[in-house]
């Protein structure tokens, strides 16, 4: 009789959610035992099944400004991980708004630093997805005219001859082999730009321990939302040298193509969290 091999599955050591997700989501919960009228400016991380956990404590999400400053019944609102303009800020507060900010302290400092060098004359060339709340929190804070960029082809097309004070930044969760691609374009454009390497560290390891996982494995799962930034690079990374299916549920898992393999690593994003992880390896267990 012929033995087969039991599927073995391996989650990454370094996945799940970064410090500034956890902080934001922990110390929501604890404001809400003390003030019922409360709100989260915007989705509290790019995750809908995180989501979920705020919604089932009763915790509302307000995605527009307008709905806030116009509802007397909102008194406390909270600003999400990827943080908000200042001018928005302003707004909340002269609305007499009572605001806890959890915007993540590495997005902060991003934000920080481009308020002090645009302020010093820079025009700011942002790595990023003009559209990402992130980005536009940063823009917020730049006082000169600012470029943003989401690859080395939009690097390409800037109006080199308009900028004449350039410093690079980024987006925190942003592709670290791009940046390091648009770094170099830009330094033979430029005769001087000052470069600020302002990706986070944690996704950049969580990446690289995802990566060394699959080196040690025949194909990898990446779990998470597919609204989220960090958890989209990670996929695109790991997907250039090995098989591997970006997944949100265990309904979206193909178990015959899962069976044709011996060893699988699993990982996620910094807005995915560790039950979600563990929610589809348990369930690829239960049924191979």
């Amino acid at each position: 009789m012929r033995k087969f091999l039991k599927l073995k599955l391996i989650i990454s050591k370094h996945a799940g959610y970064c410090m500034g997700v956890k902080r934001a989501f922990s110390e929501s919960y604890k404001i809400y035992k003390l003030n019922k009228n409360l709100c989260v400016y915007g989705e509290m991380v790019h995750n809908k099944y995180a989501l979920k956990s705020l919604y089932d404590k009763g915790i509302i999400i307000k995605k527009h400004l307008k709905d806030i400053l116009y509802d007397k019944k909102i008194k406390n609102v909270i600003i999400r991980a990827h943080g908000i303009p200042p001018s928005e800020e302003k707004l909340l507060l002269e609305n007499n708004k009572i605001i806890y900010d959890f915007t993540c302290p590495k997005v902060k400092k991003v934000q920080l630093l481009a308020q002090q060098m645009s302020e010093s004359g820079y025009s700011m060339i942002i790595f990023g997805k003009k559209d990402h709340p992130e980005v536009i929190g940063i823009t917020g804070y730049c006082k000169n005219p600012y470029y943003v960029i989401s690859n080395l082809d939009e690097a390409k097309k800037l109006a080199f001859n308009k900028i004449k004070k350039p410093a690079l930044i980024s987006q925190t969760t942003m592709n670290s082999l791009i940046f390091n691609e648009i770094c170099d374009y830009l330094k033979i454009k430029f005769n001087k730009i000052k470069i600020q390497n302002t990706l986070c560290k944690l996704p950049i390891k969580i990446q690289n321990s995802s990566i060394e996982l699959s080196q040690k494995v025949d194909a990898m799962i990446i779990v998470g939302d597919r609204m989220s930034a960090n958890t989209n690079t990670l996929y695109e990374k790991i997907k250039q040298n090995k098989k591997c299916w970006f997944i949100e549920t265990e309904e979206e898992i193909n178990l015959n193509e899962i069976k044709k393999y011996k060893k699988i690593g699993i990982t996620g994003g910094t807005s995915t969290p560790g039950w979600q992880i563990e929610k589809i390896k348990i369930f690829i267990e239960k049924n191979i």
